[in-house]
């Protein structure tokens, strides 16, 4: 049977590793809080939607490396 004393450790290690779990989600919850209100970088797709029918010029054709 267990003594008081032993029960008391029990309970302690046992809301100790609670609070290691709390504390983990906390942690997660606080960065993803942080990433989400940072505002969205600008874009700017490097490729352009044409219209059909729309020729394209030999530089258009060779891409951005001019290859």
């Amino acid at each position: 049977m267990a003594t008081p004393s032993d029960r008391l450790k029990e309970d302690m290690q046992r809301v100790l590793h609670n609070l290691h779990a709390e504390l983990d989600r906390v942690e997660l919850l606080a960065a993803a809080l942080g990433a989400f209100s940072a505002p969205v970088p600008d874009y700017e797709p490097t490729f352009h939607h044409r219209e059909r029918g729309h020729a394209l010029d030999r530089h258009e054709l060779r891409g951005p490396r001019g290859r």
